[in-house]
């Protein structure tokens, strides 16, 4: 009996019948996690997350003691957070800064008849001036601001303010130290002059944006005394 030979082409037919192999997944693509379930044809994308909205600003803060006085004697002005000591603080306008302190200086209900600092502040959009205000006899204190835009500013950069030295003379040299070191303009002083720099110094050593001059007690020089 003899064998029947083997069919040639039966190979060919074998590897016909081999599943045709799947088309590579593209560079970098990450594999399905096993188990996933494959999206079903048609379906449409996740749409992305709405961004968040920003947060509403912060509710503006009721009158205290000084600002409903204020408010009843024809002033207005906003209440700023209490400063670091928790004295009231208000911010008020440059136009109301002479009556405003004339009243709480002169008031039985306030008093306010010392004036403890006037000081000034490079804040990034505005320049303030800050006055300090004490009362021995009610035992009260508060803070006034006044802000100036920076963009509202004359063109030699000096904020421009009435000057209380005139009816308050303790104001005196500390408006002129503001002059100096922030420079901030009292307008109406009898003699706004600097008081810790020379007269021709220049620039406000305050400003975030003063550079200090070169001279002989600052020089950076590696065989200067300093």
């Amino acid at each position: 009996m003899t064998d029947t030979p083997a069919d040639p082409k039966e190979p060919e037919k074998k590897e016909e019948a081999k599943e045709a192999p799947k088309a590579a997944a593209p560079e970098g693509a990450k594999a399905a996690p096993a188990g996933a379930k494959a999206a079903p044809a048609g379906a449409k994308a996740a749409a992305p997350a709405a961004a968040a909205e920003p947060a509403a600003p912060p509710a503006p803060l009721e009158p205290a003691f000084f600002g409903k006085f204020l408010k009843e004697h024809g002033f207005e002005s906003t209440r700023l957070p209490d400063h670091s000591n928790k004295c009231e603080a208000l911010e008020i306008q440059a136009k109301d800064l002479i009556g405003i302190l004339k009243i709480l200086r002169s008031a039985d209900e306030t008093k306010l008849n010392l004036l403890i600092t006037i000081s000034g502040v490079d804040s990034p959009d505005t320049y303030d001036t800050v006055y300090h205000l004490w009362s021995y006899e009610n035992d009260k204190e508060l803070v006034l601001k006044v802000l100036t835009k920076k963009t509202e500013t004359p063109a030699d950069g000096l904020p421009l303010i009435p000057s209380i030295a005139n009816f308050w003379p303790a104001a005196n040299w500390h408006e002129r130290e503001t002059y100096d070191l922030v420079g901030i303009r009292f307008t109406g002083h009898p003699y706004l002059r600097r008081i810790l720099n020379p007269w021709d110094w220049d620039g406000h050593p305050l400003r975030k944006d003063y550079k200090q001059p070169v001279d002989v007690l600052n020089d950076k020089n590696p065989i200067s005394f300093r």
